[in-house]
């Protein structure tokens, strides 16, 4: 593993080395104006963001709130198109929960991943119009690409309006309004949307009742893994205060479920705990249960469904476990640039999991494919400097279709194509893909010395969050660091903890924890270079800085 530390500090005296550790994070961030850092710092409100600046097309939200308006009006049938993603859940929530407090005659629909595959499909529009009978059909977090059923949807005389934040093909589907921006995931244009309808009707509290749903859209935002700067950063710093506080029967049962405090929930609380539960039912049941969860107002059902969640989740994770060992044992030793596999038994709900796992093992771009008796579905997942969907779409002719993000994409095509699938992309991916790229390498924002570690620290890292894509927590290079003491810990001993000398005055050693390398024990020398976050832990009122390893030399 190649480690680039991307700053060094010059200043010697602590208040200015201080002042200069701000300043290399946010250079490391692209941050460098007054303006920029003072929008960093404090973003500006999700309600204040102008259309304009998301891409938007102010035609297109004109005509789709007219349309909209008038169907509430006369109580016409309005189907929320949604997705069976976290992303997607929040979304639809979002949507359906904004119409439905303007009395609107509008129900969700979740697609099933089995029954009508990805997004707006055929097979999905015809379900939607035996059950619903609609006169509107708005899809969230789906529909850019959805040519054919968007056609299919005009043919029955229903009027279409695509919220979406993918990758557009070069030709829009045919659809009254088209609200797209690839500044926000799914879950942010749906919130967007909303106070746009809201504020159409004229009311007042607009603010307030937009506030209301910032929980679901942070919780989409981050689940989705879009870049946690600009407009997205305003949504979930805003967000998070209000997913501290949300008063969401769904959410409340999921938060004791997952056995974590709300009042200290944060992104790492969503990615790891939150949004994979909400995922686990599209995955490997019905989306469907997920957004009950998220709308319920009964505390019983919420309980009960809360439980299905987590049930589905273990399953979830036990399976990808399954699949992930057999998926290494298929890469074998003789790597090109991308990693293309398929088998019969991969399960589709999890084999964009099983690909993401490959990436990072890897550290190659990873497609799995779930192959079928006739047509068979795939998941991809990238690294960064490569832009996956895009490659996938150079082979758009051995395709049914295809969709996504540079990271993360998915695509159908025919079984008896996979061969020639394979071939073609392996050959692009050796041909256009640098092999600087595939060189795993930890990124280090700068280097440290102990003395530079404390409360003061710890404060000015909070100032950065909220924490992710793009705006990683920030690393540190601790070089030769003196290791007093280490030990395994956990049940299996499968965790490594090193005691380092502190300069703290309330502090005499600093805990450093390194999860997953319980075996490394043994390697671990009595001066050592590392590579740590900075955190704080919490025990029985009595708080104190620790470090969590990233790697160690």
């Amino acid at each position: 593993m190649k480690w680039i530390s991307k700053q060094n500090l010059t200043s010697e005296e602590p208040t200015k080395r201080l002042k200069e550790i701000l300043k290399c994070l946010l250079i490391n961030r692209g941050i460098t104006t007054k303006a920029a850092i003072h929008n960093f710092v404090h973003p500006p409100h999700p309600a204040d963001i102008k259309i304009a600046d998301l891409g938007i097309n102010q035609t297109a939200l004109t005509a789709a709130l007219k349309r909209i308006n008038t169907a509430i009006a006369q109580q016409e049938s309005i189907v929320i198109f949604g997705d069976y993603d976290a992303d997607g859940i929040t979304a639809t929530a979002i949507m359906w929960e904004t119409l439905y407090g303007l009395k609107a005659k509008v129900i969700p629909f979740i697609p099933h991943r089995e029954k009508h595959g990805y997004g707006l499909s055929i097979k999905a529009v015809d379900d939607v119009i035996e059950q619903h009978h609609p006169r509107l059909i708005i899809t969230v977090d789906n529909g850019i690409v959805a040519h054919e059923a968007a056609e299919y949807v005009r043919r029955h005389n229903i009027d279409l309006i695509i919220t979406d934040h993918h990758v557009a093909t070069t030709t829009p589907p045919a659809a009254l309004a088209i609200l797209h921006s690839t500044q926000l995931a799914g879950a942010g244009v749906s919130w967007i949307v909303s106070r746009e309808i809201i504020k159409s009707a004229k009311a007042k509290d607009w603010r307030e009742i937009m506030a209301h749903s910032l929980d679901l859209a942070t919780i989409g935002t981050v689940a989705d893994q879009v870049s946690l700067s600009n407009h997205n950063r305003s949504l979930v710093k805003a967000g998070l205060e209000i997913l501290r506080k949300t008063a969401r029967v769904g959410l409340l049962e999921l938060f004791s479920q997952a056995q974590f405090d709300q009042s200290s929930l944060s992104t790492y609380h969503i990615n790891f705990v939150i949004a994979p539960r909400i995922n686990a039912m599209g995955r490997l049941a019905h989306g469907l249960d997920s957004l009950r969860l998220l709308c319920t107002s009964n505390a019983e059902k919420a309980r009960t469904l809360a439980q299905t969640l987590g049930d589905t989740n273990q399953e979830r994770q036990d399976l990808t476990f399954e699949l992930l060992q057999t998926a290494k044992n298929m890469v074998g030793t003789a790597l090109d640039s991308i990693i293309v596999i398929d088998k019969a038994d991969f399960h589709e709900g999890v084999i964009g999991l099983v690909a993401g796992k490959l990436a990072e093992s890897f550290y190659r771009p990873s497609i799995v494919i779930g192959r079928g008796p006739e047509v068979s579905k795939a998941s991809a997942r990238s690294i960064v400097g490569v832009n996956i969907i895009t490659l996938i779409r150079r082979l758009d002719h051995l395709l049914i279709n295809a969709g996504g993000h540079p990271m993360a994409a998915g695509f159908t095509i025919e079984t008896i194509k996979i061969e020639a699938f394979k071939t073609a992309i392996t050959a692009l991916a050796n041909q256009s893909i640098d092999a600087s790229l595939l060189e795993p390498s930890l990124s280090a924002d700068i280097s440290l010395e102990m003395t530079d570690i404390s409360w003061e620290l710890l404060k000015l890292i909070h100032s950065l969050e909220p924490f992710g894509v793009d705006n990683q927590k920030p690393i540190f290079w601790l070089k030769d660091c003196p290791v007093l003491e280490k030990r395994t810990i956990g049940q299996e001993k499968k965790h490594l903890k090193l005691i380092l000398p502190s300069h703290l005055k309330d502090q005499a050693t600093i805990d450093a924890l390194w999860f997953g390398h319980g075996g490394e024990i043994d390697a671990i020398a009595k001066r050592a270079d590392m590579l740590v976050t900075l955190d704080e832990n919490t025990w029985k009122g009595h708080s104190k800085l620790q470090f969590l390893i990233k790697d160690i030399k």
